[in-house]
């Protein structure tokens, strides 16, 4: 299935790595399609806040199931061509058929066919994210051995997802209404997301060869026994998930556009001076991960967003000024959390292998991908609920109450602080290192015995 991998460093050729960060810039344009504008078309069409919060908890259901299925199958189903390759091949097609559905309602249906039509599409489209999302990260973990080539990919494909970012949210405030509405608009980004998805399928190369516990299907039993022993990925992805999931924030900003600064088109504006820091500081991770452990610098960039955010609330929005300069400043940080965050996946997959004995990269990589969903739509509840709570009325163009603004700012800017919170009590558990992941890997492929890493290891893992 592979070629057998190689000690030498380099192993991914700058196409590999060219193409790795335009899959990213595709598939995250249908992700932010999703995350940042689903709750807004929804309510535009004229589904209730409580009906879409109420859609966005059914769906969830069918994603606790289908990314762990998902996850086994990964590693139980060997293709010729490859372990992740042929499921990204696949992908291009699922995901752009049902984000276009998703955003093709009819407007004079019923609020019933509506909420079913959403359903329906929503779960569509979820599954066609998992197929595509778990292995466009575990990828990394078969075209090279190599740390640091992992943490660069990494950090081109995190850059690339926030120019992806950038582009839908520019594109959707500024031109939506001239490219013809919702739906067009979808079309159009639909194609140029699946045609950056598709040079990694022709470029790319699995070269790193499964070992022998590889190859063995992960059972039932296996696959909970290694979940349970991987205490790291569970801390670390609960931890991102109250953060994701209370930053009601990002999911509202169309509404903050509209309500709190007057003019939809704003968002573009704000989409340009927030994202653009990120990436700018996203393109140092590389060397800054040289020199400094990658989890510190997660860590204070989590402490360091949620001093601003609350700068941020003080200033408030009528201070436009103001508002400006402290969403340029919280990116910052954003963007070094933003770039880092997957970064930990593949860490927590050596330790468990590590911790358990069984190799289970497909099941690791779901499971990131299920916090990540779950994330995307527990904001969509809090979102939607908090919405009806202040009072939203739905349809576009709705007036809305007078202190709807000053509400909507509250809800908006607080709760985030309150998930940062609780992220950084969870993280003070989180005890994984970059050294010592680079000991259990060398460990895990046999290059050192056991005994020899753990007397290396800087903390003891029980």
């Amino acid at each position: 299935m592979h070629t057998t991998a190689t000690k030498n460093k380099g192993m991914v050729t700058g196409i590999e790595k060219a193409s790795y960060g335009l899959y990213f810039l595709g598939q995250n344009i249908f992700y932010m399609l999703i995350f940042m504008y689903m709750n807004t078309y929804f309510t535009d069409v004229g589904i209730s806040a409580l009906a879409v919060a109420g859609l966005a908890l059914v769906v969830k259901v069918w994603d606790a199931v289908n990314d762990p299925i998902f996850g086994g199958l990964i590693d139980r189903i060997h293709f010729k061509k490859g372990k992740f390759l042929p499921w990204l091949r696949i992908s291009l097609v699922g995901i752009p058929v049902a984000t276009c559905l998703l955003f093709a309602i009819p407007s004079g249906a019923s609020q019933g066919v509506k909420i079913a039509w959403a359903c329906v599409a929503y779960v569509l489209w979820d599954t066609a994210y998992t197929i595509c999302d778990v292995p466009i990260f575990g990828l990394v973990t078969t075209i090279t051995s190599v740390q640091q080539e992992r943490t660069t990919l990494n950090a081109i494909g995190r850059v690339c997802a926030m120019i992806a970012a950038m582009t839908v949210m520019v594109v959707i405030p500024t031109f939506r209404s001239m490219l013809g509405g919702w739906t067009s608009t979808v079309i159009m980004l639909s194609v140029i997301g699946a045609v950056t998805m598709l040079p990694i399928c022709l470029s790319a190369k699995e070269r790193v060869a499964p070992t022998a516990d590889e190859e063995n299907p992960v059972g039932l039993k296996e696959m909970f026994r290694y979940m349970k022993g991987n205490k790291y990925l569970l801390i670390f992805y609960i931890s991102m998930l109250m953060i994701g999931s209370l930053n009601i924030a990002s999911n509202l900003g169309m509404y903050i556009a509209r309500y709190c600064l007057g003019n939809e088109a704003v968002q573009g504006l704000l989409g340009i001076l927030g994202l653009l820091p990120s990436i700018l500081i996203g393109m140092f991770i590389p060397a800054l991960t040289k020199k400094i452990d990658k989890f510190k610098l997660y860590y204070w960039g989590v402490a360091l967003t949620m001093v601003l955010t609350v700068v941020k609330f003080f200033v408030g929005y009528k201070n436009f000024t103001g508002f400006l300069v402290m969403s340029v400043l919280i990116a910052l940080p954003v963007g070094l959390t933003t770039t880092l965050s997957f970064m930990f996946t593949p860490d927590c997959a050596e330790y468990g292998r590590y911790k358990s004995g069984i190799a289970a990269p497909g099941i690791t990589f779901a499971t990131q991908t299920f916090f990540v969903k779950l994330q995307s739509a527990l904001v969509v509840v809090f979102g939607s609920s908090m919405l009806a709570a202040i009072g939203f009325v739905e349809g576009e163009g709705a007036v809305q109450a007078a202190d709807f603004a000053d509400k909507l700012w509250l809800v908006s800017t607080l709760l985030p602080v309150v998930g940062m919170v609780i992220a950084l009590i969870l993280l003070r558990k989180y005890k994984l290192n970059d050294h010592d992941v680079e000991l259990m890997a060398k460990c895990n492929s046999g290059e050192i015995t056991r005994e020899q890493a753990i007397a290396q290891m800087r903390n003891t893992y029980e």
